[in-house]
């Protein structure tokens, strides 16, 4: 049995640091601020995606929604079966409907007082979508290394 790298259990460690901050804020209420924990997790995950997917590491520099429409082009594209088989149009599609709300909320609030129940609404899709694209990246991920 292969033993885990020092840097897998650090990344554990990190991701459950991660966890905890965002049921933390969504406990106390910071809607707002588990709003954005939530975006650094997915633009996370959809850099690794992209980094498999194109076997290569020149995503780093891209925004959030640049990393969404690249995932869509190769999904409508290439037909690539690992994004074909994990991932779906209405999944990417909601994720970037949530990141514009996300961005909204954000201008809104420079102009007038953006609702404690809209931010909450926005938290709460957010950790939903955030579920769902966990489960289908864990799965994705899985059958990488499966392969690999």
């Amino acid at each position: 049995m292969k033993k885990k790298s020092k840097s897998s259990g650090k990344q554990q460690k990190n991701k459950k640091k991660s966890s905890d901050k965002l049921r933390l804020a969504l406990k106390n209420e910071y809607y707002l601020e588990a709003a954005w924990m939530i975006s650094d997790f997915l633009e996370k995950r959809l850099k690794n995606i992209l980094n498999r997917v194109e076997m290569q590491h020149s995503v780093s520099g891209n925004l959030f929604d640049q990393h969404i429409k690249r995932i869509k082009h190769l999904f409508l594209t290439t037909g690539n079966p690992l994004l074909t088989e994990y991932f779906n149009i209405p999944m990417i599609d909601g994720l970037r409907a949530w990141k514009n709300q996300r961005n909204e909320a954000m201008k809104d609030m420079l102009v007038r007082h953006v609702s404690d129940e809209r931010l909450e609404r926005l938290a709460n899709d957010g950790v939903r979508i955030m579920k769902e694209w966990n489960t289908a990246y864990k799965r994705f991920k899985n059958n990488i290394k499966s392969q690999g």
